[in-house]
């Protein structure tokens, strides 16, 4: 459930890495600091077999001219550093405490020291879900979130951004094949499933909202139950609409007679359907006054809603997904899912 982290310890000994790793010097426009980066490999280069695809996590040490002291910050996905680089693995429990106290002794430090002296300042929580093709195009599903900004320009990612955190919904399998031509193999696997990423980002873990939990590095691991709960919550909270079944058709030959608010709904809906759904939210968000404005988007989405013919809830399958994925993962006592 852990991806992408950058730990940060101060008063760091570098004796043991100086002496070990060939550093880089950087160089900065700062006459009190000096930087040394390092690519650290989980393998030595002769323990690399052909299937694995090795990642690197960078290591920063700055040295502050005037006190003489050091810092170590480590950053990049600890997910595909400890399995590999194209892995659609999550880490569970106790692969997260095995991957941490391996990077410990690559630093040269006593078996849970690191646990001690390192904080996270940035964090990303996130989980891949296999799903079958009906829910291909469900991306286009995901329309709101709170009062985030959404981004699509990447047509096989959404982003919701917020100033201190983002909420990202992708396409695994097309990521791990980034540009290249696609196979028959590909377009096979592509047809029957759908590799669905969800991660929370969390480039400033120091803010209320995550700091108490996963600040420190010792906390991240005693709140680790905490994690699919992160993961629900956030989830449901995005508004789902579903763009993917079909829309009420009308029988030409017995229409009903409808009253004034029902033509009403019909013409929005219709507005809806020739503008799209996201391009009607776009258009909301900049003509709507502030007032009651939740209450008049839940309105115009219900509208929407109410003349589509559901063939799924899809948006219960992907929770119950997420659900199955995480029991699997958490492996350290037992949670309970807030009620929503």
């Amino acid at each position: 459930m852990i991806d992408k982290i950058k730990l940060m310890a101060e008063n760091f000994n570098p004796d043991f890495i100086k002496e070990n790793f060939r550093w880089r010097e950087i160089e900065i426009d700062d006459e009190e600091f000096t930087e040394l980066d390092f690519e650290l490999n989980r393998y030595l280069q002769t323990n690399i077999t052909k299937k694995t695809r090795m990642f690197s996590l960078r290591m920063l040490l700055t040295e502050n001219l005037r006190t003489g002291t050091y810092s170590l910050s480590i950053n990049g996905s600890i997910r595909k550093w400890y399995f590999d680089k194209n892995s659609r693995k999550d880490l569970n429990y106790y692969e997260f405490i095995d991957c941490i106290e391996i990077l410990g002794c690559k630093l040269g430090l006593k078996k849970g020291e690191i646990w001690r002296i390192f904080k996270v300042t940035q964090l990303e929580i996130g989980v891949t879900l296999l799903l079958k093709s009906f829910t291909n195009d469900i991306l286009d599903c995901f329309v709101k979130y709170r009062n985030a900004k959404r981004d699509d320009k990447n047509v096989t990612s959404i982003y919701f951004r917020f100033t201190n955190y983002d909420l990202l919904i992708y396409d695994k399998y097309l990521e791990i094949l980034g540009k290249k031509e696609l196979t028959e193999t590909d377009k096979n696997i592509i047809n029957k499933y759908l590799m669905l990423r969800f991660e929370i980002d969390i480039n400033k873990v120091s803010i209320p909202t995550f700091k108490m939990k996963y600040h420190k590095l010792s906390s991240l691991k005693s709140n680790w139950n905490e994690l699919p709960n992160e993961l629900y919550k956030y989830l449901n909270a995005v508004k789902f609409v579903d763009t993917i079944s079909k829309n009420e058709v009308i029988n030409e030959n017995h229409k009903p007679k409808i009253s004034k608010n029902d033509f009403v709904n019909w013409g929005f809906y219709s507005y809806m359907k020739i503008t799209g759904i996201h391009k009607t939210i776009m258009d909301f968000n900049e003509m709507v006054l502030p007032n009651n404005k939740s209450k008049h988007f839940n309105d115009l989405m219900n509208i929407y809603k109410s003349h589509i013919i559901s063939e799924k809830d899809y948006k219960a399958i992907i929770l119950y997904e997420l659900k199955k994925k995480t029991d699997r993962l958490y492996n350290k006592g037992n949670f309970r899912y807030i009620n929503t």
